[in-house]
């Protein structure tokens, strides 16, 4: 099955700047790919305010949608000046994960782009942030992204684990080198690797550890021709110094897999992902292992939705 060509960028529309919808021209430019700007919108007053009103409740949901697809139209002049092929989407659908996720299925999504911000372990856990769903539950790589970020020949640096010690299948570390080897190629950047070993599992013999990581990590990315000095093999845990490593080396994105877990599992303990995005100062693309089925699809609509695009 050929790849899709489509950029799928969630658009908020109370937001002064999008940094999604810059990066996606950007990509799109390089990769002759055609851009979709979405909008997903539920509003629970409007629901309450029209609840003995049913025709003026739908009339008010495409109204709000139609609003929206203007607002889109408008935005994408830009996208439109550079050339670039797209369309404008917008959907009343909840939750908002949900409905990205749905879109992002219907359109087949090459990428899935959005902006991110800091949140705090607490807003995670208490208030299960859009963002956290998404690293969960998107099918499609999501490709995060951070504002007030450059993205010029970007360096890349692709976050392996070549033994397994975070339970991410083999086939995902090689998904997540040729995605950052072929970004890089395309964007004209530079392809870096990550991996970080515990010295401290085997005191007693701590250069066993680091030559047997040494030679995973060898055999994992021998056959993408990455030269040794953009192979970062570091002594510690993940969560405590990938964040310096990336700064160290200028990265632009980090490209990084993440799994599914039980919610019990997501509460206790989250994912390495999850615990070092927020640090992170440069984008983020999350990838899913091959045959990832999302616990979202398209026959799982709520009640009421509406979908309209130009």
């Amino acid at each position: 099955m050929a790849r899709s060509e489509s950029i799928l960028v969630v658009i908020d529309p109370g937001a002064e700047t999008h940094p999604a919808l810059e990066r996606a021209i950007y990509l799109a430019k390089h990769l002759d790919m055609q851009v979709e700007l979405f909008i997903c919108d539920y509003n629970a007053g409007l629901i309450a305010e029209k609840l003995l009103d049913k025709e003026g409740l739908k009339a008010a949901k495409e109204n709000t949608v139609e609003t929206h697809l203007t607002f889109l139209t408008d935005l994408a002049e830009q996208v439109a000046a550079e050339g670039i092929r797209f369309k404008v989407k917008a959907a009343w659908d909840r939750p908002l994960y949900e409905g990205i996720i749905r879109q992002a299925l219907h359109s087949d999504a090459r990428y899935v782009l959005k902006d991110t911000h800091y949140h705090s372990a607490i807003s995670r856990a208490l208030f299960s942030n859009t963002d956290w769903h998404l690293i969960r539950s998107c099918p499609a790589p999501l490709w995060l992204v951070k504002p007030d970020t450059g993205f010029v020949r970007p360096s890349i640096m692709a976050a392996v684990d070549p033994l397994h010690e975070h339970d991410k299948p083999a086939a995902l570390d090689a998904r997540i080198l040729s995605e950052a080897c072929e970004l890089a190629d395309s964007l004209e950047g530079i392809a870096q690797v990550f991996h970080a070993f515990n010295p401290y599992l085997e005191p007693d013999d701590p250069q066993r550890i680091e030559s047997h990581h040494a030679e995973a990590l060898q055999a994992l990315t021998e056959k993408f021709q990455i030269s040794d000095e953009r192979i970062h093999l570091v002594a510690g845990v993940t969560t405590d110094i990938f964040s310096r490593v990336v700064h160290d080396h200028d990265t632009s994105l980090v490209v990084m897999g993440s799994l599914a877990r039980s919610r019990l599992e997501n509460a206790i303990i989250g994912s390495t992902a999850e615990q070092i995005i927020d640090h992170l100062s440069c984008d983020v693309l999350v990838i899913k292992p091959k045959g990832f089925i999302s616990p979202v699809n398209l026959k799982q609509r709520p009640s009421g939705y509406y979908y309209a695009e130009r």
